[in-house]
């Protein structure tokens, strides 16, 4: 038997929240965070359709409002001691050891996103220290400003590294917002019941969300460990048809389809699945992973 992390959808008592939780403004030291005002780049999201903001700057939080005409501001920290760590939804930051600062942040109410763990060289955050953490509730396997930068913005080798050992991770997917051309490249669709934060964190650490670089979920069931996906694109259009892929333990392509949906039945041998869609002109849609029970 299957589970599936959208089972609030089937309520029908939430609301699509699309969110970024890596961004950084003018208020640090030259060079450690962006150079732009923060009124500026929340309105750059408000226009960008963005409803959930985390405003994450390098080893220091700075007091802001809650609220930016229709956009809910989450406080966040960049842990950047080698490797980085997103802690969201904590106003303080304390230098120490990573599984440290993760505990210190679960503690204070917040959770914990490892950042692009194929920065620079594959393996920027390793995966012997990530089988040495706990706490964490997902990764980065998507990062929009990365592909500018040495290095690789996916990690879904590391998801898939993390997802074998059978440890229930989520996926984000981030621009790292450093300057106007990194804007909405890549986000988080949430599916929670309102946009304050506690309801953002309920449907976070239930993987109740996907990321996007522009592909919507338009239906999704699962059933009888029977799958059924249906992708679509943000506005109407009469193109029909995605890419459908499936992947499984170890990183292993299980199908790989272009039709207008997914239906497929989910071996019982399989650990977990993930969904992997991708549009005609490249953009992408990754759906948090089916696991046995």
């Amino acid at each position: 038997m299957y589970k599936s992390t959208y089972e609030a959808l089937k309520t029908g008592q939430g609301t699509w929240l699309k969110s970024n939780f890596h961004t950084h403004t003018g208020v640090c030291e030259p060079g450690k965070c962006g150079i732009l005002p923060l009124d500026d780049v929340v309105d750059a999201y408000n226009k960008a359709g963005c409803n959930v903001l985390a405003i994450s700057n390098h080893d220091r939080y700075i007091l802001r409002e809650k609220q930016y005409g229709n956009i809910s501001i989450i406080d966040a920290v960049e842990y950047s001691t080698n490797p980085h760590m997103l802690l969201i939804g904590v106003n303080e930051f304390h230098d120490l050891p990573h599984q440290e600062a993760i505990d210190k942040a679960v503690t204070s109410g917040g959770f914990v996103i490892l950042c692009h763990p194929n920065w620079q060289r594959r393996e920027y955050f390793p995966n012997k220290l990530i089988d040495t953490l706990t706490g964490f509730t997902g990764l980065e396997i998507a990062n929009g400003v990365v592909h500018s930068l040495p290095g690789s913005g996916l990690a879904l080798d590391t998801w898939d590294y993390i997802l074998s050992q059978g440890r229930k991770v989520w996926g984000f997917g981030n621009d790292d917002f450093h300057l106007y051309n990194n804007i909405d490249r890549v986000y988080n669709m949430i599916y929670a019941k309102s946009s304050s934060y506690e309801d953002i964190k309920e449907a976070v650490i239930n993987g109740c969300f996907y990321v996007s670089s522009g592909v919507a979920l338009k239906e999704y069931l699962l059933e009888d460990n029977a799958l059924f996906v249906k992708a679509g694109y943000l506005k109407e259009t009469y193109i029909n048809n995605f890419e459908y892929k499936i992947t499984g333990a170890d990183g292993r392509v299980l199908l790989k389809t272009e039709a207008e949906d997914l239906r497929f039945k989910i071996p019982a041998s399989e650990p977990y699945v993930r969904i992997e869609v991708t549009a005609d002109y490249g953009a992408k849609m990754y759906l948090q992973p089916v696991f046995r029970i």
